[in-house]
């Protein structure tokens, strides 16, 4: 008999997303026409979601809806996804993100604050967490300022939960006394190069991450882009796991594909290096596709022709 899945809780926001092109970033005084290439709703927490819910893993959502367009946008997402909305805000919008982009693809963002810093003891409390399973957030969420019940709530979460972190770049606006208070043994992080860099040290990627899971107890998924991922964990050699080959053409999302596929491997019960493969897999595709909304359904991962 199959064993079930594993649930994974989403906790996290969900953003509104658009995207200018612009000939060059524009000076006081001057006058541009710019293409909109993108309008859609992201965020870490709703792109985790979505690449998990079209892996068909079950997920509890702890992402909160907003009262206003942006928040009607992610509530038809939730709808298609075939996820509940549990958490509605009464008055703030979800946030949403103004990006403007030169045509060599570099960015300047301009970000509106919204829901995404509502949590207290009270919602989180609301939220129902499976006997067994993984508990996601990133650092967007732990590094705000008023996020301290959300930090408790994740240190006094059941031993048979798995935490799985990803602070991207906000770590370096999150308390480092909070991340040494983490449970090591059920604690798994996500980071880039630039995330190893910061908390880990400089130098090679794997051996600072490998040598950090050796002294600190944390299991490390190191994320070194077109190489693949490191596995690092106490007291084991690190085990590399390639990439896949395919035309890059937007590296918006990749890092919360490869979570979402991540977490969908192993609530099938994958060993954590199949796991970190089907993670790779899901951001390569994510990364051939413009946005960050290409996360593949079990259909699309089977069929995708990688070079």
């Amino acid at each position: 008999m199959k064993e079930p899945l594993l649930p994974v809780v989403v906790v996290g926001s969900a953003t509104g997303d658009i995207v200018l092109k612009l000939p060059e970033l524009s000076h006081d005084g001057e006058y541009w026409e710019a293409e909109e290439v993108d309008r859609q709703v992201g965020g870490c927490a709703l792109n985790v979601a979505r690449a998990l819910c079209r892996q068909q893993t079950p997920v509890i959502n702890g992402i909160f809806v907003g009262n206003g367009a942006w928040g009607k946008s992610v509530a038809t997402e939730m709808e298609n996804l075939g996820l509940r909305v549990t958490l509605r805000h009464p008055t703030k919008d979800n946030s949403w993100c103004f990006a403007m982009m030169k045509p060599d693809g570099k960015r300047i963002y301009v970000s509106v604050p919204g829901c995404d810093d509502a949590w207290n003891t009270e919602i989180l409390a609301t939220i129902p967490l499976p006997e067994q399973g993984f508990i996601y957030t990133s650092g967007y969420e732990l590094a705000n300022p008023t996020a301290g019940d959300l930090r408790e709530w994740l240190l006094a979460s059941p031993a048979s939960l798995t935490l799985v972190l990803d602070f991207g770049p906000r770590l370096v606006d999150i308390d480092l006394e909070f991340i040494q208070a983490l449970p090591v043994d059920r604690t798994m992080l996500s980071l880039n190069k630039d995330e190893i860099a910061l908390l880990c040290g400089d130098g090679d990627p794997m051996i600072q991450a490998n040598r950090y899971a050796d002294e600190h107890g944390f299991t490390i998924i190191a994320r070194v882009g077109a190489e693949g991922a490191w596995i690092c964990q106490p007291n084991h050699q690190p085990e590399h796991v390639p990439a896949y080959k395919v035309r890059f053409e937007d590296g918006i999302g990749a890092g919360d594909a490869h979570c979402g596929g991540m977490l969908a491997g192993l609530s099938q019960g994958m060993s954590l290096r199949d796991a970190v493969d089907l993670g790779n897999r899901v951001a390569a595709i994510v990364v051939s596709l413009p946005g960050a909304n290409g996360a593949p359904t079990k259909g699309n991962l089977n069929d995708f022709a990688f070079g």
